[in-house]
């Protein structure tokens, strides 16, 4: 069964019995077949994990029939509750881990950009060629897109696992509510196939041109110094070579 046979025979099934929100449940499986296909699986293959169409319906409609007692519900919202504290506390810490990242790509662009420029605000740059001060500004613009792309991705995940653990929730409440079950979210973000490939492709290349333009700044900049360590030739910590 293809998926628009699949869902058109849900969506009839909801509608026979007179399910409630049917729009929203069969928008909730077109998303599912959406992700598991960007998975790699086949349409065939989602809907034979998923079961008939007929039987699913049927689901719904005995769970709006079928409540159960309110003991049940006040059990699981308790136990949620508490659930949600710790969810709650490491969402934070994530957020705080994104705003970390975005910080550092943000402050490497700035560095790049003044060493590229050959100014050192407020005197925090160490001295140094220019020639070499452009190569490791390549180095760290570089490093400063590879770290934008990374806050990018882990701000899609966690939106994803946002999503999920939402999604956990309702079903929690539905299953003690005894009310039928959406199907469970993956963790993972959804991207589209297009953007992933160029997600990946800007990750590759800034990867590189940060440990190419890196070894390469720390090889000129021993030879235009004359010594291996060149930090202390130039006086970055306040011992100038002789």
């Amino acid at each position: 069964m293809t998926r628009n046979e699949f869902l058109a025979k849900l969506s009839d099934e909801l509608k026979k019995k007179k399910i409630a929100d049917a729009d929203d449940i069969v928008s909730e499986y077109e998303q599912h077949f959406a992700f598991k296909m960007a998975d790699g699986f086949s349409e065939e293959e989602i809907a034979a994990k998923l079961g008939d169409p007929a039987a699913l319906a049927a689901q719904f409609e005995i769970a709006g029939q079928e409540k159960k007692p309110k003991s049940s519900r006040a059990i699981a919202a308790i136990g949620l509750f508490f659930a949600d504290l710790f969810a709650g506390m490491f969402f934070i810490l994530l957020i705080a881990w994104e705003i970390i990242t975005a910080a550092f790509s943000v402050c490497s662009a700035a560095v790049a950009v003044s060493l590229f420029a050959g100014i050192s605000p407020w005197s925090l740059i160490p001295p140094m060629p220019y020639g070499c001060g452009v190569i490791f500004g390549l180095s760290l613009a570089g490093l400063a897109v590879l770290s934008a792309v990374s806050t990018i991705y882990f701000a899609a995940f966690i939106r994803q696992l946002m999503r999920s653990y939402g999604r956990f929730h309702h079903n929690t409440m539905a299953a003690a509510s005894g009310n039928a079950i959406l199907p469970s979210l993956s963790v993972h973000p959804r991207l589209n196939a297009k953007t992933n490939r160029r997600l990946r492709t800007v990750t590759l290349f800034s990867l590189t041109v940060f440990a190419a333009c890196m070894v390469l700044g720390i090889i000129v900049s021993m030879i235009v110094s004359g010594a291996l360590e060149f930090w202390h030739a130039w006086g970055w910590f306040g011992y100038p070579g002789k």
